[in-house]
């Protein structure tokens, strides 16, 4: 590609950005590359799991076809990171913390889709931006794959308990209007089914662009040091988005019963979220808040060193269909700790790679305390979760392109 459009933000109503996605649009239909659009209903500067997956998987498929993301802007503006990005007219919406793709009031991002020659669509979200996948994938007969990453009928519970059958019904068409969808693991694939899904299901796990340690015991060393932790203090961690679905605030119940006990710990938690203040004013209320710090978002070099420096990463979420995080902690030998019911924690056997403990504040508090009690069968946990769980997302991307491949071709035999 000609332009330099890595990590570059521009207005959606500039002229720069339309003729750079008119030039893009131009080069990808005349290049003999397959062109996959990437769509979402969420996307940079917020950070969560799902816009990562789409980041790793536009930058790596970048190098072998044309890549183009349909997304929303944020407040007006997208960033591209190496990859072009269409932007859809959306709102901002505090209480979520996210934005509100409106696609249905915004015709100009139309013209560059009718422009551009796809080949697959790729959705990662059920909402309004999938309803334009659906139509694209409805008149111009283009395979359509879903990925199903989050419990949306949580979501739903908390926030519109009265609208869950209809917003089911609303998101299932989605996933039913696919060729397949893909899936992290069996029981998200289960999740999935219970949801009403009756197609097929491609298990397609995550990966991580954290490379392997080059010199473990001197970059822990070093990472503990910049995190101010001695080696007599046990050091817990927490990567996400600061929402309470992910039970965050059972984590500071968690704390405070250590606490009780007498342990020597810090706490470090790393994201952004809605639901920060909570978290802050129940650490305060529970007198944690010498003991736990939020860090806020990190840039890759400071997660790395986070991970590096751990004993335990608590990720008791019984919200998450797959997480990247617990795959970065496995990078640096670092096991994680999951609430029983969980559908993540179906990645790990306890006591082998990870551990497994009642989702009940008294039960995990034991399971934490007894687990750190024996730190070489922590250290073997550890070792066994790089084995088992660590995997690079250039190992996850190539099959990703080989299955679009797949699809593509056996579109066109139809």
């Amino acid at each position: 590609m000609n332009e330099n459009i890595d990590n570059i933000e521009l207005g959606v109503r500039s002229p720069k950005y339309k003729k750079l996605l008119w030039n893009i649009i131009d080069e990808y239909n005349n290049n003999g590359k397959k062109t996959v659009l990437i769509t979402c209903d969420t996307f940079f500067p917020t950070v969560d799991g799902v816009v990562m997956v789409m980041d790793n998987y536009a930058r790596r498929l970048s190098e072998k076809m044309n890549v183009m993301m349909l997304v929303p802007d944020f407040k007006g503006k997208v960033c591209m990171k190496g990859y072009p990005v269409i932007g859809v007219n959306a709102g901002y919406s505090e209480k979520l913390h996210n934005q509100v793709p409106l696609p249905m009031f915004h015709v100009s991002f139309r013209r560059f889709l009718k422009k551009l020659r796809i080949d697959i669509i790729h959705c990662h979200s059920p909402f309004t931006v999938s309803r334009v996948a659906m139509d694209l994938h409805r008149k111009r007969k283009i395979p359509l794959v879903n990925t199903f990453h989050s419990q949306y009928k949580q979501d739903f519970e908390k926030q519109a308990k009265a609208f869950v059958p209809l917003l089911m019904k609303y998101i299932m068409r989605c996933y039913n209007s696919s060729n397949e969808v893909w899936t992290m693991h069996s029981a998200s694939r289960d999740t999935l089914l219970d949801y009403g899904y009756k197609g097929n299901i491609v298990l397609m796990p995550n990966g991580t662009s954290i490379q392997p340690s080059v010199d473990y015991t001197a970059e822990r060393k070093n990472a503990r040091e910049k995190f101010n932790v001695d080696d007599d203090t046990i050091m817990f961690i927490f990567v996400g988005r600061l929402v309470t679905q992910k039970n965050i605030l059972f984590i500071a119940d968690v704390l405070a019963e250590l606490k009780k006990r007498g342990l020597n710990f810090k706490m470090f938690y790393a994201g952004e979220g809605p639901d920060r203040e909570k978290l802050e004013n129940k650490l305060k209320d529970d007198g944690l808040s010498d003991r736990v710090t939020l860090l806020g978002q990190l840039n890759k070099n400071n997660l790395t060193d986070l991970y590096a420096a751990a004993d335990m990463f608590l990720f008791p979420s019984l919200y998450d269909v797959s997480s990247l995080v617990q795959v970065e902690a496995a990078s640096r030998f670092t096991p994680t700790v999951f609430a029983e019911g969980s559908v993540t924690s179906c990645t790990v056997t306890d006591g082998v790679n990870g551990y497994i403990f009642p989702a009940e504040i008294n039960a995990f508090t034991d399971g934490v305390y007894n687990a750190l009690q024996d730190k070489s069968k922590l250290d073997e946990i550890g070792k066994n979760a790089y084995r088992d769980l660590y995997i690079t997302w250039d190992t996850i991307v190539e099959k990703v392109y080989n299955r679009y491949m797949q699809l593509i071709e056996t579109n066109n035999k139809q």
